[in-house]
């Protein structure tokens, strides 16, 4: 009974080998899916001080690795854009690299006045062709929204505003963006907001040294409570 049990072990454990080495295909035998890493983005020209070109990254993700460079088309949705040909610019094919299983690819987004009081909206999607078919329908298409609207960020969570950069506003957050040219995202650590905070207190100082005091749209000024150097 005890070496038939042995046995059962055994094979169990070669069957799950086998398996595992099943699991580990490339393009070159067997077909791949593409997807999108995220369904939907908006990007604000706002952050991008300066900028009328912006070329956002987009990121897909593939189901193994060839051992060659390999072609994939991204289309544009009609249905799902709102976007004229002239507000962005990209080609329809690029390559996903050799032995990577990731590839980003770049969108260019022009400024018009119309982002000033407008959304555009751009969908994308993956085309199948002979190295790669559409991966889930979750994750098949991309809606890129752009504008040139200010909205609070995540990482101006309430301990920012305690101790870096006080009570948000489009105005402060804009002279912000202006002055220390950085967008920062949720992963930012606390030592970051707390350099560029200090930077921007030292420009708001500045300022005022000079006579000319920055205040908030109700006159008030503009104040970061951020300390130390």
């Amino acid at each position: 009974m005890k070496l038939k049990y042995i046995f059962t072990i055994l094979a169990a454990a070669a069957m799950f080998a086998s398996c595992n080495k099943e699991d580990i295909i490339t393009y070159d035998n067997n077909t791949r899916y593409l997807s999108f890493a995220t369904s939907e983005v908006e990007v604000s020209f706002s952050r991008y001080p300066g900028e009328t070109i912006i070329q956002y990254p987009v990121v897909v993700n593939s189901t193994g690795y060839s051992e060659k460079d390999m072609a994939y088309t991204i289309s544009v949705v009609a249905d799902s854009t709102t976007a004229q040909s002239t507000d962005y610019a990209m080609p329809s094919t690029f390559t996903m690299p050799a032995k990577a299983v990731a590839d980003t690819f770049y969108v260019s987004l022009n400024y018009t006045e119309k982002l000033d009081t407008e959304t555009m909206r751009l969908g994308l999607k993956i085309e199948p062709n002979e190295n790669f078919l559409e991966g889930a329908t979750s994750s098949r298409m991309i809606d890129i929204y752009f504008n040139n609207a200010l909205a609070k960020p995540s990482w101006w969570t309430s301990s920012v505003t305690s101790y870096y950069l006080g009570t948000y506003s489009d105005l402060k957050y804009k002279y912000f963006l202006q002055v220390t040219k950085v967008d920062l995202d949720e992963t930012a650590s606390t030592s970051v907001i707390r350099h560029y905070s200090l930077i921007f207190k030292a420009w708001l100082a500045e300022q005022a040294a000079a006579g000319n005091t920055i205040t908030e749209a109700n006159g008030t000024p503009m104040t970061v409570p951020a300390g130390g150097k």
